[in-house]
């Protein structure tokens, strides 16, 4: 980690300082095109030729070349860069032909400017003492009469100025100081912060992808365990019917002369296969076809394909207007094929009454099925809708789990009450437009 965040750190130290050196500059531009349209318009107006085009066409070059550098080497270039400004200060004097006063007080920004672009405790203090530096030698060659400018002022007057300047700046020198320790101790926390919240979400997103490995592989597991469940359940359940299948075979004369035993074969062939086929629609439930559907024609063309006991009661309870629905039909036709077998194998062999009610909501429809058989267990409520669990003997236990799915499929729910004296019933919510229409597969095909 360290290594990670000390590399952040400089980067994101590098991207701080080139930005404030972008705006020194873009600063700098302006006041330099400011006055060479000055001295130009000057030019212009009075036919006079001036030094100082060079001047200030040398310092935009600085600029520039300092702007190609910056990103590169940002510390040793700021201060080469404040160093030749420096120096074209003094520039201006011989441009003009005379020494005056204004470059001394130019490099008092030029010493801000040095601390606020390079952050660093001691870079403000390099600078400001090295402008002094080269000042001081500029003034001693004023003395000494080696630069050969007159004075625009007493030469005690500069000295005395200059020296109060010098001062001046040494104190704004530490002022600016103090800011950049404090500034640099900001961001130098601010980095420090960033680099430990980058290093965190690496943490993060390493955790979040193991974390979806041991999901894949929990799945994985757990569609392995499903198959077995499925494999054993799939033995159990058929063994009876292929065995009596099986015993009827063995005696072909039998089945010839006891038409009851072709009916108990069928019947057997027939068991079986509704077996197989509640594991096929289990397994097909992947995705949803959207349509519009009613509800209320679904549930006339199941009852006429179900056969109704004589024993068995059947009301119906439904609005003259039902509205239709976004849904996919077949596997809406599945709910109600499957609850109301359910209802009918409650009410049997004894008989009963099986009620149907339709309703519909304001963000949807529900409907109903109740039967009067002995209802459920209250231990058997919460796993009546597991996969393969059943108590029937001829079943696959797959019935009100495909319910349930194809329900939370189509964004519905479906709630089940079982009183005490017997009887249940499943009401089943569904919303007008399916809320998710995308499901996970029920089994994994490459099992």
């Amino acid at each position: 980690m360290t290594s990670t965040s000390q590399a952040f750190i400089q980067e994101g130290e590098k991207a701080i300082l080139f930005h404030r050196a972008r705006i020194y500059i873009m600063v700098r531009l302006g006041v330099d095109a400011a006055l060479l349209s000055l001295v130009l318009i000057q030019f212009i107006v009075n036919r006079v030729f001036s030094l100082a085009i060079f001047v200030i066409l040398a310092d935009m070059a600085n600029l520039v070349l300092y702007w190609m550098a910056v990103r590169r080497w940002p510390t040793s270039s700021t201060y080469l860069h404040l160093m030749v400004s420096a120096l074209l200060l003094i520039a201006f004097d011989f441009a003009w032909g005379v020494i005056t006063f204004v470059p001394w007080f130019l490099t008092i920004p030029l010493s801000i400017a040095g601390g606020l672009i390079v952050v660093r405790a001691g870079f403000n203090g390099l600078v400001t003492l090295s402008i002094l530096a080269i000042f001081g030698l500029y003034l001693g060659l004023i003395y000494l009469g080696r630069v050969p400018l007159p004075l625009a002022i007493p030469p005690d007057i500069l000295l005395t100025l200059s020296g109060a300047l010098a001062v001046v700046l040494l104190i704004i020198n530490l002022i600016t100081e103090s800011l950049v320790v404090y500034l640099y101790q900001t961001e130098e926390a601010q980095l420090q912060t960033r680099a430990q919240l980058l290093y965190t979400l690496q943490e993060l997103e390493q955790l979040r992808n193991r974390l979806h490995q041991v999901e894949n592989q929990a799945r994985r597991m757990e569609r392995l365990s499903t198959v077995g469940h499925i494999a054993e359940q799939l033995s159990r359940s058929l063994r009876e019917p292929l065995e009596a299948i099986e015993a009827i075979l063995r005696t072909p004369d039998r089945l010839v002369e006891n038409p009851a035993l072709a009916r108990e074969l069928r019947g057997q062939v027939q068991s079986a296969l509704r077996m197989t086929e509640s594991l096929k629609e289990y397994a097909g439930l992947t995705e949803l076809h959207i349509d519009t559907v009613n509800l209320d024609d679904i549930l006339a063309e199941e009852l006429i394909r179900t056969r109704i006991p004589d024993n068995v009661k059947l009301t119906i309870h439904q609005p003259p207007v039902f509205p239709p629905i976004q849904g996919d039909a077949e596997k809406l036709r599945l709910v109600i094929h499957h609850l109301l077998h359910n209802a009918l194998q409650a009410v049997q062999p004894e008989g009963g009454e099986i009620v149907i009610q339709l309703q519909p909501r304001p963000d949807g429809v529900a409907f109903s099925i109740s039967d009067s058989g002995p209802g459920i267990p209250p231990e058997e409520l919460q796993l009546i809708f597991e996969p393969l669990y059943t108590t029937q003997t001829h079943s696959f236990g797959l019935g009100l789990a495909i319910v349930q799915r194809v329900v939370e499929m189509h964004g519905g729910y479906i709630e089940v009450e079982s009183g005490e004296e017997g009887g249940a019933t499943f009401t089943v919510f569904l919303p007008r437009v399916p809320e998710t229409t995308a499901s996970t597969p029920m089994i994994d095909a490459t099992l």
